[in-house]
């Protein structure tokens, strides 16, 4: 009967664990689909800008190298915003990051879910390190040769009268920068690196998503 009492007690204390365990991890699945499903809709707002930039950055370049302009300067320089504006971005998972250092991650039964996550994480890497080479292009590279020329990138996509006066260029010096070269090898470098960048982002954007669907699978 000791025994007995001893099996039964041992099996009541096993269950509770497990109960516990299965509650603990119902919870983390909860809580990592609400982060996942947060931060898909921030980046993918951002993915949505920088789409917008790229095609017309596209326009933009297609226009400037053509053998004549055939559009207003006016309306060119609108779809310049692709040369000045970034696509804000920095991927923030705390709760994933938290749950992998106490281990608690390991409670993922699908194990394709943590390698969907290496590769979320990869992505943000290479991410980090393009922008890194975007920014020194910007203020060390190409980029910077263009704007000491000219003074100001937004030359390129502000009307006159919002530039400062001394900043100011006439039609055709205006055509006369955008016919070289080199004005047209620096924004398409600019553009490039804005097309990998949203590659990478869509590579997150991706990922979140095969994850959100698995950790469903499993919640359920």
């Amino acid at each position: 009967m000791v025994v007995i009492g001893i099996l039964i007690a041992l099996s009541l204390n096993n269950w509770n664990e497990s109960r516990k365990n299965e509650i603990i991890k119902q919870q983390l699945i909860e809580d990592l689909i609400v982060e996942l499903q947060s931060s898909r809709v921030i980046l993918n707002d951002a993915i949505a800008l920088g789409d917008s930039l790229i095609a017309d950055g596209q326009l933009y370049l297609k226009h400037i190298g053509s053998k004549e302009l055939t559009i207003e300067i006016d309306s060119l320089k609108k779809l310049g915003d692709f040369i000045t504006y970034g696509i804000p971005y920095d991927l923030n998972l705390p709760i994933y990051e938290d749950s992998k250092s106490s281990g608690r991650l390991s409670m993922i039964n699908n194990k394709k879910v943590l390698l969907l996550y290496a590769e979320i994480m990869s992505a943000d890497i290479g991410g980090s390190i393009h922008r890194k080479i975007s920014n020194d292009m910007y203020y060390n590279g190409s980029d910077w040769e263009l704007r000491k020329e000219i003074g100001l990138s937004e030359i390129l996509s502000t009307s006159n009268e919002m530039i400062p006066e001394r900043f100011r260029l006439t039609e055709k010096e205006f055509l006369e920068i955008l016919a070289r070269p080199s004005t047209f090898a620096t924004l398409n470098n600019s553009l490039q690196m804005k097309v990998v960048r949203i590659n990478y982002m869509n590579r997150i954007s991706n990922g979140m998503t095969e994850v959100i669907g698995l950790l469903e699978e499993e919640k359920k």
